[in-house]
């Protein structure tokens, strides 16, 4: 076996005592899409999986002062169908039910992605362009942490499932004059890692034709998911126009440095950043109410 024991807990605190008292020889486990197979491979090691798909805490959607909050045990599915995310968040529902299969959206969860740290984990990739920020609790308290701050290298994540749980995930509501968007680049629509993907949040002030905020997130073009900072600045740094969308374009490749794969070659993803990003800003500009002819 590639484990030993296996315990479903109720709690987080239950299963934050068994973490420590296992010293390391525990390991935290949701869906366990990733996580099982990692095991199988040797890549992982555990002597007890900690289950805590049942903690109710851990689970659901909510609203509150403004801000979107998920609880990391929720699943993929349990996202992609959400009516409030659907208002509120449209790219991580758009995100979430693009990830692998219908079986895998129904077990996986969005902590798991997270901890998992893949550079083209869509769910991320949406959740960099949302700003969110994780709570993630161990023995020694609670810690409040940008998600852009939880990930070191290619499947490395700074979230130490030995000892840390992830708990939330939340940020703020998409306002009325924003718009955002989720788009993805694989070589079949069902069950695929993306070639490329990108989210985009941003806000429109029509009134002087600019962009006032902006977020662009992309995977895989670094180690790990990568927001566009240089990009996001040339954007909002005059009055938008397509003459500026495309000078901006010409410059995005020097900002991301992908890596050759199955998927495809580096150059071949250099280019297509500046499709996929000129796709997902122009829809999102759409949405927060931008009118290319007028």
């Amino acid at each position: 076996m590639f484990w030993q024991d296996y315990v479903r807990v109720e709690s987080v605190d239950e299963a934050l005592d068994n973490l420590c008292r296992l010293s390391g020889d525990g390991r935290i486990i949701a869906g366990g899409t990733d996580l099982i197979l990692q095991l199988r491979a040797g890549q992982k090691k555990t002597r007890c999986l900690m289950d805590i798909s049942s903690v109710n805490s851990l689970c659901g959607i909510t609203h509150k002062n403004e801000k979107i909050i998920i609880g990391a045990a929720t699943t993929h599915s349990q996202i992609s169908n959400s009516s409030l995310l659907f208002t509120n968040a449209p790219l991580l529902s758009q995100a979430c039910s693009q990830i692998g299969s219908p079986q895998i959206r129904n077990i996986g969860t969005i902590g798991g992605n997270i901890v998992n740290a893949q550079p083209a984990a869509d769910s991320v990739i949406a959740l960099l362009a949302l700003d969110a920020t994780c709570i993630i609790v161990s023995k020694d308290g609670l810690r409040d942490m940008p998600i852009e701050t939880l990930f070191s290298g290619p499947g490395i994540s700074t979230i130490d499932s030995t000892q840390h749980i992830v708990t939330e995930i939340h940020f703020d509501t998409v306002s009325s004059s924003a718009g955002s968007a989720f788009c993805r680049l694989s070589r079949r629509k069902a069950g695929s890692l993306p070639i490329l993907n990108c989210g985009v949040c941003l806000h429109w002030n029509s009134e002087e034709n600019t962009i006032t905020q902006l977020r662009i997130a992309m995977g895989p073009v670094a180690p790990t998911p990568m927001r566009l900072y240089e990009t996001e600045k040339a954007f909002t740094s005059d009055t938008f126009s397509m003459k500026l969308m495309q000078e901006v374009l010409n410059k995005t490749p020097e900002e991301i440095c992908p890596r050759s794969s199955l998927r495809g070659g580096r150059e071949y993803r250099k280019e297509m950043a500046k499709v996929l990003v000129k796709k997902a800003m122009l829809k999102a500009l759409e949405i927060a109410g931008w009118n290319n002819g007028g």
